[in-house]
């Protein structure tokens, strides 16, 4: 299974002067739990990530007020990516080794064409075992119809 299969394709890009209030309400309007910060708010030059963990980490357990802290102040400035060509499973190693839900997806290593969240993965991989299930009950319904060819093997 590749990236390219499951990542949500674009991103909400939003400002580092933006309070974190702001961003919240983007995150929710959005239906994203994490924003790229660029200069501008545009898809001009990629300062960091902010997601809603930070925010809550940042602001709501620290007693400090969403309207008052600026995006900028609690951003990760570092941005994990992986290819958009890559195996899941090396995007779900990624995540495991740095503690992360998110991913952003690159191609060609610049141009943030997504994000890859855990609850991307947990999609693909669901899909995966749905399917296994309905092999192994195919073959059930198979069996129980009398319809299994018969074969014996010939030493």
């Amino acid at each position: 299974m590749k990236v390219s299969e499951f990542y949500s394709q674009g991103v909400v890009h939003i400002p580092a002067t933006c309070s974190l209030q702001e961003a919240a309400v983007q995150m929710r309007d959005q239906h994203v739990g994490a924003l790229v910060v660029s200069e501008g708010g545009g898809s001009g030059h990629i300062l960091g990530v902010l997601t809603d963990r930070d925010i809550v980490l940042q602001s709501v357990c620290t007693g400090t007020s969403p309207i008052t802290v600026r995006v900028g102040q609690v951003m990760s400035s570092h941005i994990l990516s992986i290819d958009v060509n890559a195996d899941l499973t090396e995007a779900m190693q990624a995540m495991a080794s740095h503690g992360v839900r998110r991913l952003a997806v690159v191609s060609n290593g610049i141009d943030i064409m997504g994000i890859l969240s855990l609850d991307d993965v947990i999609t693909a991989l669901g899909r995966e075992w749905i399917m296994l299930t309905s092999i192994l009950r195919n073959e059930q319904n198979r069996e129980a119809s009398g319809s299994v060819l018969q074969t014996s093997l010939h030493a």
